[in-house]
């Protein structure tokens, strides 16, 4: 039954944690985190014109574009940290008490090595992809770790609005913006 359960709350493509692992857990680890004094930043991430690698070359390629992500991801957290995908091509990244120069300093590791990333699509011909980051910080943003999925959400929606391919960290007038929320 512990290996069934453990399965139901990973994605069987990468290993990761996946979104039902997150809505079962999140409220847990918010009260924890409130009890504690702890702190998270949650990175939101997204494969850059992912829908074009599976229209273009299949979706087999678009698949090992999701397990290298998920390798990325898992060799550039810590123990403590969280990775979770959250759906399609979208990635969230919980990181326990880091800083924020800490937690930029991941984010700007994982997109810089993920754009180093050479995928084979056949007749020997390569691609590059790259990710777009958004960044929030329990409980400094927001009193939720829920709220700050959302505005980590915000900001990768300005980072995919501003030329995609960049790192942006929320700030409050992102959600007073009309086009932002």
């Amino acid at each position: 039954m512990s290996k069934l359960r453990d399965t139901s709350l990973r994605d069987a493509m990468t290993g990761l944690y996946n979104r039902r692992f997150l809505e079962e857990f999140i409220d847990t680890l918010m009260s924890q985190a409130t009890r504690e004094k702890n702190s998270y930043s949650v990175m939101m991430l997204d494969v850059d014109f992912f829908k074009m690698v599976n229209d273009t070359y299949g979706h087999d390629i678009g698949d090992k574009v999701i397990v290298e992500i998920g390798k990325l991801l898992l060799g550039s957290i810590r123990e403590a940290d969280l990775a979770i995908r959250y759906g399609g091509e979208e990635f969230i990244i919980m990181l326990h008490n880091a800083s924020k120069e800490g937690a930029l300093q991941v984010a700007q590791k994982i997109h810089q090595a993920f754009a180093a990333l050479v995928f084979e699509v056949g007749n020997g011909e390569t691609i590059h992809k790259t990710l777009s980051i958004g960044i929030a910080r329990f409980p400094e943003d927001g009193d939720t770790i829920w709220k700050c999925i959302k505005y980590a959400d915000t900001a990768l929606y300005v980072a995919k609005t501003t030329g995609r391919n960049k790192i942006v960290e929320y700030t409050k007038e992102m959600s007073e913006m009309e086009n932002f929320r």
